[in-house]
Order: structure tokens, then sequence, then C-alpha cells
């Protein structure tokens, strides 16, 4: 059981890598349309368009690998963030509904408001995601009876009274901000913004890290190396005119913060501030042994998606060069002012 426990460990960690990293592409979108919607629109939708859907396939991904690798989990889980999980289920609905009437429905009303809906809804969903990680990695607030299941909860009083919970969630704000310049190509190429509101926000959220993480000081602070040297390469490769199209390519961009996510999360085997070892609430040999070959299947499938949507973004075209889909009429506006800088 230990082969494929500890196969099926690291297979989950990098489905919820890949999922953060399509929320995230998502949630970053949100600057642009509201700083300036009709300017922005067209950049800004032509990712989120052929990808939102597969960021929904990603986060129940999550969570048919959950219950097959740690079924024990599952139930506790479902009573400690029911508000959490019940709001998160309900925007992820709601925003699905509000981008296919803006996108396919309602061609003769003003699908501002609808994108705006979805912007918002996306926003309160990763705040929750965020609340919800934060909350199980220190353990503060939760309350577990596993005698009675259904007499658990959490308060999330003590974790919203902390300043590290608020460090880190300003953290990720200042990133996504940054971020958001170079996914989305808003800014030109010779600006130093994003780097240095990426660089704040890692500071801030390597700090949180280091508080939260159930690991000596000297573990955490070797695992934040690679995914703070991989996140910084993305806002320096936009500034550097010959990887400037590279740095906002958008699988190259998913490949990059999937294994920066996965590397913080790599060293992550306890719980609730290091109470509770994950493997603890492991299912039983057969279904780890079936969810290891299945997921095989499912890691094909996904780098084949992966192929797909760079092809669909680029309108048929894989290259990363703008100038190469600009001999073939593929060039949005956006791509040929970044290509001037």
């Amino acid at each position: 059981m230990s082969f494929f426990l500890d196969a099926n460990g690291v297979y989950i960690k990098i489905v919820i890598a890949a999922m953060i990293a399509f929320l995230w592409s998502e949630f970053i979108g949100i600057f642009p349309i509201y700083m300036d919607y009709e300017k922005n629109k067209e950049n800004v939708l032509k990712h989120i368009v052929p990808i939102w859907e597969i960021t929904g396939t990603m986060i129940v991904f999550f969570v048919v690998e959950l219950e097959l690798i740690y079924s024990t989990l599952v139930p506790i889980a479902s009573y400690l963030f029911i508000p959490i999980v019940g709001i998160f289920a309900l925007l992820l609905i709601l925003r699905n509904v509000f981008i296919i009437y803006a996108e396919f429905i309602w061609k003769k009303v003003d699908s501002k408001p609808l994108y705006m809906f979805y912007s918002a809804a996306t926003v309160i969903m990763v705040i929750g995601f965020l609340t919800a990680v934060a909350a199980l990695l220190t353990g503060l607030g939760i309350h577990l009876n596993l005698t009675t299941l259904s007499k658990s909860y959490i308060n999330y009083l003590p974790l919203l009274g902390t300043d590290v919970y608020w460090i880190f969630l300003i953290g990720a704000l200042f990133i996504a901000f940054g971020m958001s310049q170079v996914f989305y190509r808003t800014v030109k190429n010779t600006s130093f913004m994003p780097l240095i509101t990426i660089a704040v926000g890692l500071i801030m959220d390597a700090y949180a890290y280091m508080s939260i993480a159930s690991l000596d000081k000297a573990s955490a602070g070797a695992y934040i190396i690679l995914p703070f040297i991989l996140t910084l390469a993305i806002p320096l490769l936009y500034m550097y005119k010959p990887t400037t199209h590279l740095a906002s390519y958008k699988p190259f961009w998913f490949i990059m913060i999937t294994i920066a996510v996965f590397s913080l999360e790599l060293p992550v085997t306890k719980i609730a501030g290091g109470a509770f070892p994950i493997n603890a609430f492991a299912s039983v040999n057969s279904m780890q042994a079936a969810n290891f070959y299945l997921s095989i299947i499912g890691g094909i499938i996904y780098i084949l998606l992966m192929v797909m949507y760079a092809y669909v973004y680029n309108s048929g075209w894989l290259s990363f060069k703008p100038e190469e889909g600009h001999k073939k009429g593929n060039t949005s506006k956006e791509d040929a002012k970044i290509t001037k800088n």
C-alpha cells in the first residue's frame, strides 16, 4: 500500500496545483475587466471562454481524487467546511450560468454586467478557497468531534483575527495583480510594475507560509526557493523583449505556476497545525491501486487537453510567437501592441 499511497499522494498534489493554476488564471482576469472593460475584454475573454469549463472539471477531478485517496477525510471535511463548500458550489454554478448567457444567449443585451458578476463570483470563490486552506493548515478555530461528526465545525474568528491570514491574503492579491499584467498583457514589457507587485506579494506570502506550514523554518525556507524563482521568472521574462511573449504564453504560464504550487505542497504531510498526518485518512489498498492506474490515464488526458487549449487559444496555431500568428491572420490587437515594444 505504501507505494500506491505515496504515488497517489504526489498525484493529488499535482491535481491541486493544476486546479489552482486554472482558477488563478481566471481570478487574475478581474483586474483588467474591472479597470477597463471595453479596452481589455477581447484579450481577457479570449482566454476565459475556452478555459472556464476546464476549471470546473479540474475542481471535480480534485474532489474525486480526494474521495479515492483519502476517503475518511471527506466526511470530516464535509462537516467542517460545509458553509464554504456550499457557497463555493453555488457561485461556481451561477458564474458558469452567467458566462454562458453572456457568450451565447444574450447577444442583444449588454454582456458587461454578466461578466462583472462572473468576475465577482470568481473573486469570492478564490478568497473562500484561500481561507479554507489557511484554516486546514493552521487548525485555528477547528472544533472536531470524531464521535459525532455532525457536531464538528470551524469558528473562523480566530483565523480572521490573526495577522498571518491577512498577510497571506493581501500577498496573494499583490501576486495576482502583477500576474494579470503579464498574463493578459495589459502593460508594456518595459514596465517594472509586474515585477515589483509580484515581488512584494511573494515576500508577504513567504512569511505567511513559514508561519503556517507544519515544518521547521529551514525546511520551509528550502521549499520556498523554487516557487520564488519560478514566480519571479515570469515578470523578468516579460521584461526581456525576446521572451516577452513566452512569459505570457498561456501553456507556459500554466506549467510554471503548477510546478511552483506543487513545490509548496510537496512537504505538507500534516494538517491542522501538524495535529494529523494526512496518510491517517488513507483509503484501503484496492482503492489506492485502482486510482494509481486511473491517474495515469487522467494525466495523459490532461496533457492532451493542454495541447488542445494551446491550439484553440491561438486559433489553430501552436506557436507563442505572435509574429508567426500574424502571418496567419490570428494576432489580436493586444499581441500587436506588445510586439511593437
